[in-house]
């Protein structure tokens, strides 16, 4: 029941997105066109205020698309869940976490689509369709010249840490969500505007928690540098650092999911 919750949820959005993914992608092509045109046709002020509009309008897209993916997932599972809508799928002989999970992974395969999609069309808007591919590839033989192992090791926890924060950012987003819509849920009026105060609570407290966890390390003997290539000791503090804050992010965002779960099983007002 988990995949046609999932199907539904797919079948029911996708016109939306692929209109702007098509969008993006032929605005990233015009704007290549109209670039490789300007190489034949110089000092053509048309042509050249035509590259700008389509600039402009790309870089508003490729924004757009961030915003469009975080406004739609979260407005779905509103209007699916607490709305009206909500009398309908609270009664499919299906659990709540299986809805709730369901929604989740939805927001996942538009989050990555989105990405995806982003990476393509500004490779394709700067004329290196493979620039990922050879970005790694420069960073492999960046860390080829790095010639401290120590040094080696701590960049490359440092990327992983930053990977796993960027795969998971979706959970954290979600899991907030729905949480302070479940808040708003309790209420029997001003559930909506209820759960946006909540969302900007939780927020404050979360960076109230992660300020005093963070005032607990110790950054006595950090010596900082000009280097482009931090001292081990300075790597240790961003890791350490960064590593507190990803298990802190994971912890709260799990606890908030369950009681979210907890809160739509338990105590579900759809009035």
């Amino acid at each position: 029941m988990l995949g046609k919750l999932i199907k539904w949820d797919l079948a029911a959005d996708w016109k939306k997105y692929s209109v702007l993914y098509a969008a993006t992608l032929l605005v990233s092509v015009m704007l290549v066109a109209t670039g490789k045109i300007k190489e034949h046709i110089i000092n053509n002020r048309m042509l050249e205020i035509i590259e700008v509009m389509f600039g402009t309008l790309f870089m508003t897209l490729i924004v757009s698309i961030v915003i469009v993916v975080v406004g739609f997932t979260v407005t779905r599972f509103y209007k699916n869940v607490i709305r009206d809508e909500g009398y309908l799928t609270h009664t499919l002989p299906v659990h709540t976490w299986q809805i709730l999970v369901s929604k989740l992974i939805v927001s996942y395969i538009w989050f990555v689509s989105a990405a995806i999609v982003g990476a393509a069309c500004l490779g394709i808007a700067m004329g290196e369709p493979l620039w990922l591919f050879d970005a790694i590839g420069d960073f492999a033989e960046f860390m080829s010249e790095i010639p401290s192992s120590q040094e080696k090791s701590a960049l490359i926890l440092l990327i992983a840490i930053i990977i796993i924060s960027v795969v998971l950012s979706p959970f954290f987003l979600m899991s907030h969500a729905y949480f302070c819509f479940a808040l708003g849920n309790l209420s029997s009026s001003h559930k909506l505007g209820l759960g946006v105060l909540a969302f900007f609570g939780l927020n404050i407290a979360e960076n109230i928690l992660a300020t005093v966890v963070i005032g607990f390390l110790d950054f006595s003997d950090v010596v900082w540098t000009d280097e482009i290539i931090p001292p081990v000791p300075v790597f240790g503090v961003i890791n350490k650092t960064m590593l507190i804050m990803l298990i802190l992010s994971v912890a709260v965002s799990a606890g908030l999911f369950i009681a979210a779960e907890r809160i739509f099983a338990k105590k579900l007002n759809l009035e």
